[in-house]
C-alpha cells in the first residue's frame, strides 16, 4: 500500500514522494488517590504522504487504506503542493540520501500485548498506593503509557524501510504537605523495549523512594539567592537543560528562523565553528542508542541515522537536519526528522540530545568545591525565544561546605545566559545517564515526541534563585 501510494503519486506528477503506513497500538492508565482516572486502549492505523511539486511541498494523511482512500490523499497532497509551488520564494532542493531499503526492531523481551491489561492496571494502582509514605502525603499520582508502532517507509527514489518500535514508561509523583508547606518529587522509568521494564525496577520500592523524597522536602530548608554560585549538576537537571538551551536551538529550522512555535528560535545562528564554552562543554545528539526512547535507524525521509556531534570541547560544530535543510547548510543529511503519528508531517526533532562525558569522578567534583550546590532533578524551565537566558527550577538541592554535602534545600531554581555557563564549566564526570522524556513538544498543530536526554555530572557557575 506504501509503494502504491508513491507510485501514484509520482505518476501525478510529483518530483519526489515519501509515505509512511503505521499501526499504531497505544494503551495508557492514570490513576490517582487509589482511583482510576483513565484505563485506555487506542489501536489506529493510517498512511502519511509527502508530495514535492516544483519546489513546494504538499502533505495529506488517511486511515481509509484501500486504494481509492490513498488515491485521494495522494491526489490531495500533489495539489497542495502545486498550489503551493505558485507562491514559493524559494524552492525546496534536497540533499542527496542514500535509499535504503532494510527491516528492523526494537529489542522486546515481554510485548505489551502479552500483558493483561487488567494485570497492569492492578500493579498501577499497587504503585501509586506505594506512593503513600504517611499521612504527610496528600496525593499521589501513577501514569503509565505502552506503545508499540510498525512502520513503514516508502520513497520514489527506492527506499522501503519497515521499523518495528516498542516503548514503555511509567511516571511517578508524591504531593506531600505540613501546614501550609507543600512539595511534590517525582521520577520517570521507562525505555524503548518491552513490559520487562517494569519487572527489572522493582516500581513499588521506586514509588516509596519517591513518597519519602516528597516528605523530605517538608524539611528542608528554603533555597536563599546566591549570584555566581559554583553548582554541580546531577544527569536529572542536565537533562533538561540540554534539552532547552543545546537540543531545540540546534534544530535546523529554527536556526533558520523557520520554526519557532512552543520553543523558539535560537541564539547562534550562523555560529558554526565559533567557541561557546569551555573545553569541557561537549554535546550529542543520537538516536542509535539502544534502549532509549529515542531510538531509531532511520529516521522519517529513511536517512540512516548516525551520532551527531552538536559542539565539540566548546566549539559550535553542527545541527539537526532534515534533507531540505542539509540542502541550505550544504552538509550531508543526519536523520532529524520525525514524525509523532502518520497523521503529521516530519519535523526536525531531537532523539537522545546529552552532555559528552569528561574525566571527573564525581565524589571528586564534590570533594574539591570549597563551596556550592548539588542540584538534582528537573522540574520547570523558563527559556527565553532565543535559547539565550534561562531559569531551570530543581526538586532539591544539598549545599556543600568544604567538600561535603550539608543543608537539604527545597524551592532551587538555576537561572544564567546559555554562554556565560557554558564557558563556566570546569569539570565533567565520567559516567552518562540517559533518562526518558516522553513530553518534548514542537510544531503547530503540536506534535508531543518521546526523546532521551541526559550525560554526566556538570560543575558550572549560575545564580541560584530562592526565597530574598
Amino acid at each position: 500500500m506504501a509503494l502504491f501510494a508513491v507510485d501514484y503519486a509520482s505518476k501525478l506528477g510529483a518530483d519526489y514522494v515519501d509515505a509512511r503506513l503505521e499501526n499504531h497500538y497505544n494503551e495508557l492508565i492514570i490513576v490517582a488517590n487509589g482511583k482510576v482516572q483513565r484505563g485506555v486502549i487506542n489501536r489506529k492505523r493510517g498512511i502519511g504522504i509527502r508530495t514535492l511539486v516544483n519546489g513546494a511541498w504538499g502533505f495529506q494523511s488517511t486511515t481509509d487504506l484501500t486504494k481509492k482512500g490513498i488515491r485521494q490523499a495522494a491526489k490531495i497532497a500533489f495539489k497542495v503542493a502545486k498550489a503551493s509551488s505558485k507562491h514559493v520564494q524559494t524552492p525546496v532542493k534536497l540533499a542527496k540520501a542514500k535509499a535504503y531499503k532494510t527491516s528492523y526492531k526494537t529489542k522486546v523481551k515481554i510485548d505489551l500485548e502479552n500483558v493483561v491489561f487488567e494485570e497492569k492496571l492492578e500493579q498501577i494502582i499497587t504503585w501509586e498506593k506505594s506512593l503513600h509514605t504517611s499521612k504527610r502525603i496528600v496525593r499521589g499520582l501513577a501514569e503509565y503509557t505502552g506503545i508499540k508502532i510498525d512502520k513503514v517507509f516508502a520513497s520514489s527514489e527506492g527506499a522501503n524501510i519497515r521499523f518495528s518500535n516498542s516503548l514503555a514508561w511509567a511516571s511517578l509523583k508524591a504531593d506531600s504537605k505540613k501546614g501550609g508547606l507543600t512539595q511534590f518529587y517525582e521520577r520517570t522509568v521507562g525505555h524503548s523495549g518491552g513490559y520487562e521494564i517494569f519487572q527489572k525496577n522493582d516500581m513499588e520500592k521506586v514509588a516509596s523512594e519517591v513518597g519519602h523524597k516528597a516528605e523530605s522536602l517538608l524539611n528542608a530548608k528554603a533555597a536563599k539567592m546566591e549570584k555566581d554560585a559554583t553548582v554541580i549538576l546531577d544527569n536529572d537537571y542536565a537533562a533538561l537543560l540540554v534539552h532547552e538551551i543545546i537540543g531545540h536551538p540546534s534544530e535546523a529550522d529554527r536556526v533558520l528562523g523557520r520554526e519557532a512555535a512552543w520553543a523558539g528560535t535560537t541564539w547562534w545562528a550562523g555560529k558554526i565553528g565559533e567557541k561557546i564554552g569551555s573545553d569541557n562543554l561537549t554535546a550529542y545528539d543520537d538516536p542509535t542508542v539502544p534502549g532509549t526512547l529515542g531510538y531509531y535507524l532511520y529516521d522519517d525521509e529513511g536517512v540512516k541515522a548516525g551520532r551527531k556531534v552538536l559542539i565539540e570541547k566548546g566549539v559550535l560544530k553542527g545541527h539537526m537536519h532534515s534533507r531540505e535543510t542539509a540542502a541550505i547548510f550544504g552538509v550531508k543529511p543526519n536523520a532529524g526528522m520525525r514524525a509523532i503519528t502518520f497523521e503529521y508531517i516530519p519535523l526536525i526533532r531531537m532523539s537522545n540530545t546529552f552532555f559528552g562525558e569528561g574525566d571527573w569522578k564525581k565524589e571528586e567534583m564534590i570533594e574539591e568545591t570549597k563551596h556550592g550546590y548539588l542540584v538534582s532533578c528537573m522540574r520547570h524551565p523558563s527559556i527565553d525565544d532565543k535559547r539565550y537566558n534561562w531559569t531551570i527550577s530543581a526538586q532539591e538541592a544539598y549545599e556543600i561546605k568544604n567538600g561535603e554535602l550539608t543543608t537539604h534545600l527545597r524551592d532551587v531554581a538555576l537561572t544564567s545566559t546559555a554562554p556565560k555557563f557554558f564557558k563556566s564549566i570546569d569539570a565533567v564526570s565520567k559516567k552518562i545517564e540517559l533518562l526518558p522524556l516522553p513530553g518534548c513538544g514542537k510544531g503547530d498543530p503540536m506534535q508531543a515526541l518521546y526523546v532521551g536526554n541526559g550525560g554526566p555530572y556538570i560543575r558550572g557557575v549560575a545564580t541560584l534563585l530562592g526565597v530574598k
